[in-house]
């Protein structure tokens, strides 16, 4: 017993991998806010860990917000990008093709968005959010957006979804939290707290502020010529019928927490925005017990051993959630998650993390509820 306690500790690494350059990644992938994103810098460390030539394909099958997507693209290499979310395609995908600002400003300038607008039933709960004639001035977007998908309009389009909500004059609401779509009538009460209620904020002038700050960053020269290769996929994690078998080079990924976020809750404004039905988020659920997590992880590392060539690495975030009483290691379950498949478990990195203001924000602690800790567990394909 004490030889395997041994042998488990020194699989575990400690320390700072890849926080301390926190603050060198790219703006693209900051153009739009997502619940319980990592951080680009955390693939971009794996892509160079584990990647010894370019031109690879690196798969997320949790693509939510596109980061590892995106990271791959900028290091030279292929992405396949998979999530059950329509939200989660939009996001990478319209970063696929990134136009120049000089054309992105002449388009967003040549659009008419003060049409009047057939009001909706839905207004009653967009106008505790937004002054009614900024409320026409988004409607007119969304309609010009449904009959002209160029990758000019996509990324104009990418951009207001990021301007939406938020706590600044930068976004088109009142002030309100700018990762998540608080509830209509959360957000009514939050109006008359704050005395606060939603005045005309002009959106052309908003997105393309967001737009020149985002690229001000010079692209790698390579960006489009890897990223019009990518693949990006909507289904769930554990049949990725469109990738092929031993076809992927590394997986980098973070699948939910254990009972944590509501995906389609929190993002139903975006929804509304990208047109996106109810029916299309069926399959999105919360996993409330370890036992349906550990199942679910179950299913998904085998799938992902499947779309793996032999010797490729995968790389699985997870942290430590607040379980009843006690404080659950994720980390742990996913060790145990991949023993009926080819997977080896090579290591676990623990990156050691400081607070940051949104785990503030919501009451978060250092390596108690998973925001703060991050536990990166490497398995080798075997087979």
């Amino acid at each position: 017993m004490r030889d395997s306690l041994v042998r488990k500790e020194e699989k575990v690494l400690v320390g700072e991998f890849w926080t301390a350059k926190q603050r060198q990644a790219h703006k693209i992938h900051y153009t739009v806010s997502y619940r319980a994103a990592f951080k680009p810098e955390l693939p971009s460390f794996f892509i160079k860990e584990f990647l010894k030539k370019k031109k690879s394909t690196i798969l997320d099958p949790f693509g939510g917000r596109g980061t590892t997507a995106i990271q791959a693209n900028l290091d030279g290499h292929f992405a396949v990008h998979n999530d059950i979310n329509p939200l989660s395609i939009f996001l990478a995908k319209s970063r696929q093709r990134i136009p120049d600002v000089q054309n992105l400003e002449k388009v967003l300038n040549s659009l008419d968005l003060s049409q009047k607008v057939e009001e909706e039933t839905i207004d009653k709960d967009l106008l505790h959010f937004y002054h009614k004639k900024t409320l026409n001035e988004i409607k007119n977007l969304k309609r010009l957006y449904e009959n002209d998908k160029s990758p000019e309009m996509s990324y104009i389009y990418l951009t207001a979804l990021s301007r939406l909500h938020g706590h600044s004059t930068g976004f088109f609401s009142v002030y309100t939290f700018p990762q998540l779509s608080i509830p209509p009538l959360a957000q009514k009460k939050n109006n008359e707290k704050r005395g606060e209620f939603p005045e005309y904020r002009e959106i052309k002038s908003r997105i393309l502020k967001k737009m020149k700050k985002d690229l001000s960053d010079p692209l790698p020269p390579f960006y489009h010529e890897f990223a019009r290769h990518n693949l990006y996929t909507h289904g769930t994690s554990y049949d990725m019928k469109n990738v092929g078998s031993s076809t992927v080079d590394l997986v980098v990924t973070s699948p939910p927490f254990l009972d944590k976020v509501d995906y389609r809750a929190d993002n139903w404004l975006k929804s509304w925005f990208l047109g996106i039905r109810n029916e299309e988020t069926k399959g999105m659920a919360i996993l409330h017990t370890p036992e349906q997590w550990e199942s679910f992880i179950e299913k998904t590392l085998t799938e992902c051993a499947r779309v793996m060539k032999k010797n490729a690495y995968l790389v699985m975030e997870v942290g430590d959630v607040k379980h009843g009483s006690g404080v659950l290691n994720l980390d742990d379950l996913v060790v145990r998650a991949a023993e009926k498949s080819s997977l080896v478990w090579e290591k676990t990195y623990i990156n050691a993390q400081k607070f940051t203001k949104l785990s503030n924000c919501w009451n978060v602690s250092n390596n108690e509820k998973g925001t703060n800790s991050n536990r990166c567990v490497v398995f080798k394909n075997r087979k």
